[in-house]
């Protein structure tokens, strides 16, 4: 039996803790700090304490509701400095070092800062690349830092910190079923099946489609097949704006949720079995099926939750997902994260 060495953890977060600070001495302009979906932020408590000191600006981009910023939670817990703010609309506050905002408010500032820091792990990634690397651009000068914390490198050639793991443990790899039937109409036996025994044990199911159109031809024949396994079925569409809906789930045990909304429905993932149905679909990318795995078990220290991926066939972006995630267990096991 694997068991997690916490105290390892600990002594690799503080290593990379005093990395980041002797990069941020060279002449490298960019470091790619690369882990698992929802890790925590200490890791930068250190280099934004030494750009405080030196009296020197700091833009931390993160698209976490306000009210639920990790890194401010954890500059109350651990530091006493109370020089940050978070800057709700498109005009920075030059009077605070730390200036906290999402990507759509940074995109608006015209101010230029020492150090940039792109946190693309405290909440579903909503950017690729190009959108990241456009907005860092303009708000660094020649001088400027930057540090990316994301699930793979966004500026190749650069220098790389590697956490593959968080408290919870190790990620979840998804694992996949593929069907010939037309899913559209029919639901797989094997779906079934894992429907029935999920909800036995006290599992709630998130099925994700990749549009509304699926969550209508999905909920149909779920209510005629799962009428006698699930106490009810609740369906939410991207943009609704009834939330009562998501709380209705959680509130109702043997319950199933049909939705397109990976970023709403991803937080209350506790306690549920996450089902991604055609996830042969053009509109699914690994990023989202990575980000599904790493939001399983959050909070919690005994994961028994899986990631189950439905389609024809499997596809590049499965397959990326699966070599992601494997590769972030298998850097765990090597650091010595694990202990048998």
């Amino acid at each position: 039996m694997l068991l997690w060495n916490e105290s390892c953890l600990i002594n690799e977060r503080k290593k990379i803790s005093e990395n980041i600070v002797k990069w941020s001495g060279t002449k490298d302009i960019f470091l790619n700090c690369i882990s698992v979906p929802y890790n925590s932020t200490e890791i930068f408590l250190e280099i934004i304490e030494k750009y405080i000191r030196q009296n020197e600006n700091i833009i931390y981009i993160t698209n976490e509701k306000m009210g639920n910023v990790d890194i401010i939670k954890n500059i109350k817990k651990y530091t006493h400095f109370t020089d940050y703010c978070y800057v709700k609309g498109c005009k920075s506050n030059s009077n605070c070092k730390l200036q906290i905002c999402n990507f759509e408010n940074a995109s608006k500032l015209e101010d230029k800062f020492e150090l940039v820091i792109y946190d693309d792990i405290s909440s579903f990634s909503l950017y690729n690349k190009y959108e990241i690397c456009k907005l860092i651009s303009k708000l660094t000068h020649e001088d400027s830092k930057v540090i990316i914390y994301s699930i793979e490198s966004i500026v190749e050639n650069s220098k790389k910190v590697f956490l593959p793991a968080k408290n919870e443990g190790l990620i979840i790899e998804p694992r996949s079923i593929l069907t010939r039937l037309n899913m559209n109409k029919e639901m797989p036996f094997l779906v079934y099946d894992y429907l029935k025994w999920s909800i036995s044990i006290g599992k709630k199911i998130i099925i994700y489609v990749p549009s509304k159109y699926k969550i209508d031809k999905v909920a149909s024949y779920m209510h005629k097949y799962c009428k006698n396994l699930a106490h009810d079925v609740v369906c939410f569409a991207k943009g609704e704006s009834n939330k009562k809906l998501i709380y209705k789930f959680l509130q109702t045990k043997n319950s199933i949720l049909i939705t397109n909304c990976f970023e709403e429905t991803a937080l209350n993932a506790k306690n549920s079995e996450l089902i991604v149905y055609f996830a042969d679909d053009v509109n699914f990318t690994y990023k989202e099926f990575v980000y599904l795995c790493g939001s399983v078990g959050r909070g919690e220290k005994d994961l028994k939750e899986e990631v189950i991926l439905v389609s024809n066939i499997e596809t590049e972006e499965i397959e990326k997902a699966k070599s992601i995630t494997s590769n972030f267990n298998r850097e765990a096991w090597n650091m010595g994260l694990l202990k048998i």
